[in-house]
């Protein structure tokens, strides 16, 4: 039930108004075929679209089933237009993409039915049509009556209460003319029917009411309808257009365009390209510098030193020359190296490098020597000797580590302080001269590892090996005293060597001792008559001279008489001699932070600074920055690629839009809503980001291989310090990346088509209809 008053419809023409309608008053019953006639430009087209909620009344009221259309927002036109308006149009409006079946089903598919409901409905319009055979062809496989006949059917396929047929036959002939008429006279008993024609003797064959509009008044109606009061109520139902049924409509449309929609999908692809290439590269690149650091880094610790400064006659520090000056001149450092601290690297430093994040090392190895004087018995001359200490190298207290980097060929590993193992290299060899000095078989060309093991080593106690006379404390010459008073003996227990995959090769070979065999040899010593003497005294005596310290003057150095002290307790095994700290990293990043952590060192002493090096920053270095200028130029090549396929996205999804107004019109005369247009044309350009990250993720695959090689010779020509990069894989193409570059690909399309879309959705029903694009 429909009831006009006073409708009136003004339209600006610039400055000029015109009167569409003026103050229509009409009223139409559930069930009867109406046809409104008149001249060109009368205003009946006008009054079917607002009748129809596609166009909007200036003035006046319409109730719809009693209820005040003024108040309506734009979702209740949808939702009216979806459940109780069908159009049949003049020009059929059918999509081309869609089949037959299709276009009749899209009205049903704003709504929630299942698709059995769905195809039982469809099959019904059709088959009251006549057209159910012809149902999966396509429209341009139709004649003009036969697409009529399908417009029909969308129409009436959402049993709605109203159709508005606007100038139906006005492009058919007379046999088909007729055959419209006669299925829209079935309809009008069950519903209303309004038919808008010129032709009005075929009107007075099937109508049962006339209604005649000149400039935009009602002069006539035959049958004028006065509705009495009735509790039917309209009821607003929501209205929706799902995703797949925007995927359908915009796959279909993309298959239609079949030049654009390559086109444009290659342009996206080239940046996917560029951009898949770029990620590629760089994780090739990082994971073979971190695989250049792991084996370079395992070898090349950081080294920490101390190093006294040097200073000038008054001893103040010389002032730091201007480093690579200009110039035809020589700067002539004066003054001594003057030693006022044996070393730096004392506890509180030790202390201040054990603060270290242990993520952040592999190891640290300490050159922590107490300066033992090892004895031991030769078996086969029975003689008794000294042996270097310069060999015994104190090992870390990570056994983990240890058991992870080192292999134990033979024996036991050590278990205690007493336990010590010697290390061999990946040849299983060791120099002559290591062998003699360890007072080891040294003479033949192989020895077995059972001749090695069980050799014993005696740690020489200070009071069986100093005598204190009158001038100082001097060697005694007992040597059997020496070797039967020891009180720290240790064996060969093991012999190990470095895993073939370790990293880290951190001990050269040699005798390795635990930690606790050097505190216990310094304990020792600390109880020893010499070592208490010389801490009784301090720096006031010498106890080697008896004499007291003096400053001691060299050719190019000074010795104070602190150095000179601290020199002594050293000698003695008092203090642990740590001359040296390696810290074996495995990344660079984790090289900067101890870097820092050590400059944060407050050092107390500014006579002596404390020296890191690092032997391979430059080598990395050089291979990064030849990589980054290659990937920098990608980037721009990608970039602009990106640039030009997201404009071309969005002048091309405009275009699409310009050509697809009449289809916007259709979508919104059946109950599309504006975000259901908006959706349609972001799905389009979805699909069209899809394809072009596929077809992206396709083209990086391809030239992976011929990146690599030409990465690879490029390193190889223009580099020399990355022998063996040609085996590198430089560019890796991980599945992430994949899912990157489809899911950027779709969100860049998304974007870029996302103000047209939104044009789109925002033109009105009768607007995109009337369009004559």
């Amino acid at each position: 039930m429909i009831i006009l008053k006073n409708i009136s419809k003004d339209y600006k023409l610039g400055n000029t108004k015109v009167h569409a309608l003026k103050n229509v008053s009409l009223e139409f019953s559930e069930k009867e075929f109406v046809c409104i006639h008149g001249p060109s430009g009368c205003g009946k087209t006008t009054l079917l679209n607002i009748i129809g909620g596609l166009d909007k009344y200036t003035s006046g009221k319409m109730y719809i089933n009693n209820q005040d259309t003024s108040t309506f927002k734009d979702s209740d036109f949808d939702s009216y237009r979806n459940q109780e308006v069908g159009f049949v149009f003049q020009n059929y409006y059918l999509l081309p993409q869609l089949n037959v079946f299709e276009n009749v089903e899209l009205a049903l598919e704003l709504i929630n039915l299942d698709k059995a409901k769905r195809l039982e409905m469809v099959n019904k319009a059709l088959q009251s049509v006549g057209l159910l055979d012809q149902a999966h062809k396509m429209p341009n496989q139709l004649s003009g009556g036969q697409i009529q006949r399908v417009a029909i059917a969308r129409a009436i396929v959402n049993e709605p209460s109203i159709i508005l047929a606007d100038e139906p036959t006005g492009a058919l002939d007379s046999k088909n003319a007729k055959i419209i008429m006669d299925i829209l006279k079935e309809i009008s008993k069950e519903r209303l029917v309004i038919l808008v024609s010129h032709n009005l003797d075929l009107a007075k064959q099937y109508a049962t009411r006339l209604i005649e509009i000149l400039d935009g008044e009602v002069v006539s109606d035959s049958k004028p309808v006065n509705i009495t009061s009735t509790d039917k109520r309209y009821t607003k139902k929501k209205t929706a257009m799902s995703f797949f049924t925007s995927l359908k409509i915009s796959i279909r449309n993309l298959l239609r365009t079949k030049l654009r929609t390559p086109l444009i999908i290659f342009a996206g692809c080239i940046g996917m390209i560029g951009i898949g290439l770029v990620l590629s590269i760089s994780k090739g690149v990082n994971l073979y510098i971190e695989d250049v650091q792991r084996q370079a880094l395992a070898n090349y610790p950081i080294y920490i030193y101390s190093s006294p400064k040097s200073v000038d006659d008054e001893g103040e520090e010389k002032p730091p020359l201007e480093i690579y000056p200009d110039g035809d001149e020589i700067h002539v450092i004066k003054g001594d190296i003057r030693r006022d601290y044996y070393n730096v690297m004392d506890k509180d430093f030790v202390s201040h490098v054990e603060e270290l994040d242990s993520s952040l090392y592999t190891v640290i190895n300490y050159r922590r020597n107490a300066r033992m004087r090892v004895m031991t018995k030769n078996k086969k001359t029975n003689s008794y000797s000294f042996v270097s200490y310069f060999y015994f190298t104190e090992m870390t207290d990570d056994l983990s580590f240890m058991s992870e980097q080192y292999d134990k060929l033979y024996g036991e590993f050590p278990s205690n302080p007493y336990e010590v193992a010697l290390v061999v290299s990946e040849y299983n060899s060791i120099g002559a001269s290591i062998l003699r000095s360890l007072d080891l078989e040294h003479e033949k060309d192989v020895v077995k590892f059972s001749e090695i093991i069980g050799k014993e080593y005696r740690v020489v106690n200070h009071n069986d090996y100093y005598v204190k006379t009158d001038t100082g404390y001097k060697v005694s010459g007992n040597a059997l005293q020496m070797y039967e008073n020891s009180e720290i003996k240790f064996t060969i227990t093991a012999i190990i060597r470095g895993k073939p995959n370790a990293g880290t090769k951190i001990y050269s070979p040699g005798i390795l001792h635990s930690k606790e065999l050097t505190d216990l040899v310094i304990n020792n010593n600390l109880e020893s008559d010499i070592v208490k003497d010389q801490l009784t005294y301090g720096t006031d005596l010498d106890v080697f001279t008896n004499q007291p310290f003096e400053v001691e003057e060299g050719l190019t150095y000074i010795d104070s008489i602190m150095y000179q002290y601290e020199e002594n307790l050293i000698t003695l095994g008092a203090v642990p001699d740590i001359n040296e700290i390696r810290i074996y990293t495995e990344m660079f990043h984790d090289r900067m932070l101890i870097r820092q952590h050590i400059d944060n060192y407050d050092n107390p002493d500014s006579t002596i600074e404390i020296i890191y090096s690092d032997r391979l920053n430059n080598i990395v270095d050089e291979f990064h920055e030849l990589v980054r200028v290659f990937s920098t130029v990608l980037i721009i090549f990608s970039s602009v690629s990106l640039i030009v396929s997201s404009i071309m996205i969005g002048i091309i999804t405009y275009v699409s839009i310009l050509q697809r107004t009449k289809e916007i019109g259709l979508l919104r005369s059946i109950g599309a809503r504006k975000k259901d247009i908006a959706r349609l044309f972001n799905v389009e350009t979805l699909v069209i980001g899809f394809m072009s990250g596929l077809f992206g993720i396709i083209g990086v695959l391809i030239l992976l291989n011929p990146v690599n090689g030409f990465v690879q010779g490029m390193v190889s020509e223009y580099t020399f310090s990355f022998r063996g990069v040609e085996s590198v894989i430089v560019a890796r193409f991980e599945l992430l990346y994949m899912l990157i570059l489809l899911v950027g690909s779709m969100l860049l399309s998304l974007i870029s088509g996302f103000i047209p879309a939104l044009i789109a959705s925002r033109k009105s029903p009768i607007d995109a209809l009337r369009n004559e694009r």
